[in-house]
């Protein structure tokens, strides 16, 4: 695996963990979990913590990584999403001025 892929594989999994545990596009399936099996549960912890829910985003990603981490289809893809985290982080702390 190449630096490039490794470090888009990091940004992705980023994008990725906090796709599932704070994006409001995700919050039905969130507020699914902790209507069916409790705020308490552990799925809907899980869905709800980004050291959790990383330890299940980042093996898909980094094996992907290692086996399609050189094509531009992959790079591409991965690429955006760390695009897209690294704008949502610059929005913040330009908001935040």
């Amino acid at each position: 695996m190449t630096i490039l892929a490794a470090l888009l594989a990091l940004g992705a999994t980023v994008r990725l963990t906090r796709l599932v545990t704070a994006d409001v596009l995700t919050m039905p399936i969130r507020t699914y979990a902790a209507d069916r099996w409790g705020e308490a549960s552990r799925i809907a912890y899980l869905l709800s913590c980004p050291w959790c829910a990383s330890m299940y985003v980042a093996p898909p990603v980094m094996a992907t990584a290692h086996v399609w981490g050189g094509t531009v289809v992959w790079q591409v893809a991965a690429g955006a999403l760390t695009a897209s985290y690294l704008t949502g982080l610059a929005a913040e702390w330009l908001e935040a001025e």
